[in-house]
């Protein structure tokens, strides 16, 4: 059992043309995938990520327009960081947040890393991280982005919890091993999964966060393959962890797990990927669907706002 890294953060937005707007003009991601929520298909679903929406750049959003404000808490999917290549990427972002009003943190040191955190217009809790070692995307182009500062990939997530030990525990036995020391004491902890990391973070407090726009559902991980994805079901269920059986999402299969804290951990195959349905020149221009909802395709185009 092989876990490769992160494949996708899926997160709630209610402004979806904001939020078109914010991933694709102001960080410089491409829509890769323009589909719905195939359990409930009055709702997009969008795929932000690489030019080719590689496994491992995309960030998902699901359009809940009814949906609260998240509160935040412990027992969540606390923020989500992006890859760019240099220092002089950190800082060209941050001159391109200044000008156009997006809220910063400025540059810092954190978990062994040179980093800038920031949020999107609904409060969506980001970061971009000086890393070069994804070497398996393919950055997208965008006029006003050097190609040499663009976003590669996510390469964090970071995981609140009241208690850091049994998540330790629950990604450890998906394959993630500690870094560094760690013990009874440790309130932190950063688990490397394949080349990306899991930053583990312990808030004891009775303020559990509260999902809604501005907050993640979910996160997963990414395996080769079917076969790697049934290993992962099996040693889950020998540990009675509560989870969906694979599910078959067109565009990969995947295995939806509630664990610490109730958080939802998915695991996803590699493929066979965005392009099944439409070429690469063409990602994300038009509404793709799954076979089995393709004859619902006027009912379900008549509830979607244009994206242009």
């Amino acid at each position: 059992m092989t876990v490769l890294g992160i494949h996708h953060v899926s997160s709630i937005t209610r402004e979806i043309l904001d939020n078109h707007d914010f991933y694709t003009n102001i960080l410089g991601l491409r829509l890769v995938k323009k589909t719905v929520n195939q359990d409930d298909t009055s709702m997009y679903h969008l795929f932000y990520g690489d030019h080719e929406g590689t496994p491992g750049s995309d960030i998902t959003f699901f359009e809940i327009v009814n949906a609260p404000k998240f509160q935040a808490g412990t027992n969540s999917i606390s923020r989500t960081y992006f890859r760019v290549p240099s220092r002089e990427a950190l800082e060209f972002f941050r001159d391109r947040f200044e000008a156009h009003g997006v809220y910063h943190e400025g540059i810092i040191e954190q978990f062994g890393r040179t980093l800038m955190k920031f949020e999107d217009h609904e409060k969506q809790r980001l970061a971009l991280m000086i890393d070069q070692s994804s070497e398996h995307t393919t950055p997208n182009v965008h006029q006003d982005i050097p190609r040499a500062h663009a976003i590669t990939s996510i390469g964090a997530v970071e995981v609140t919890v009241q208690y850091v030990k049994p998540m330790v525990q629950f990604l450890e036995l998906l394959g993630g091993t500690v870094q560094g020391d760690f013990n009874d004491d440790a309130t932190e902890a950063e688990l490397k999964v394949g080349e990306d990391s899991v930053y583990v973070i312990e808030q004891r407090n009775s303020q559990l966060e509260k999902e809604g726009y501005g907050s993640v559902h979910h996160f997963s991980l990414r395996v080769e393959d079917e076969a790697e994805l049934l290993e992962i079901e099996e040693r889950i269920d020998e540990e009675n962890w509560k989870n969906s059986g694979i599910v078959d999402r067109y565009y990969f299969k995947a295995l939806y797990i509630t664990t610490v804290g109730g958080i939802t951990v998915e695991v996803s195959t590699d493929g066979p990927g965005f392009d099944i349905d439409e070429p690469v020149e063409s990602l994300g221009k038009n509404l793709s669907l799954p076979p089995d909802l393709e004859e619902n395709r006027d009912l379900i185009e008549a509830y979607l706002t244009p994206l242009s």
